[in-house]
C-alpha cells in the first residue's frame, strides 16, 4: 500500500504546488485584498475534501487526521515530526510545504491552512482551532502547526 501511495507522489506534489502557486499568484497582484477570497476558495475545499474522505475511510478524532496527514506527507516524499497526537489534539512540525509558498507570508499560509482546519470541522462534525506557530511561508526552517478541538 505505501509503494502505491508513493506513485501517486509526483502527481500530488503538482496539484499541491498549482493551488499554493494560484493562491501566491493571487495573493502578490492584490495583498491583503486577496486574502478574504483565497480564505473563502480554501475552506469550500476544505469542506469538499472531507466530504471525499468520509465515503473513503473513517476519521473520528484528530489521531485519525494526523495518520492521515502521515500518509500525505509519505506521498509526498517528506515526513512529519508528531509532537503530540490524541483524540483532541494534533501538533506536529514538517520540513517542507506542500504547497511550495515558503518565503511568502505568515498571513498567506493561514489563509490557505484554512482548507485543512474545514476539512478537520467537517470531518469531526465539530469546530477544530488551528494554531501555525511556525511556517515555512514566513521564512521559518520548518512549519509547526496545532490543531485542538474547541
Amino acid at each position: 500500500m505505501e509503494e502505491a501511495a508513493k506513485s501517486f507522489g509526483p502527481m500530488m506534489k503538482l496539484m499541491y504546488g498549482t493551488i499554493g502557486a494560484l493562491g501566491n499568484a493571487f495573493y502578490e497582484k492584490y495583498g491583503k485584498d486577496a486574502l478574504a477570497i483565497i480564505t473563502k476558495v480554501a475552506a469550500k475545499s476544505g469542506v469538499e475534501y472531507a466530504k471525499i474522505i468520509q465515503k473513503t475511510m473513517p476519521v473520528r478524532n484528530l489521531k485519525d487526521i494526523g495518520e492521515m496527514f502521515k500518509m500525505t506527507e509519505a506521498m509526498l516524499g517528506s515526513q512529519m515530526e508528531t509532537i503530540e497526537m490524541s483524540d483532541n489534539v494534533l501538533h506536529f512540525k514538517s520540513s517542507q510545504c506542500p504547497l511550495g509558498i515558503q518565503g511568502t507570508s505568515k498571513e498567506l499560509c493561514e489563509a490557505m491552512m484554512t482548507s485543512d482546519r474545514k476539512m478537520a470541522n467537517t470531518l469531526l462534525g465539530q469546530e477544530v482551532k488551528a494554531k501555525i506557530l511556525k511556517t515555512r511561508a514566513a521564512g521559518d526552517k520548518y512549519c509547526e502547526v496545532i490543531f485542538s478541538k474547541k
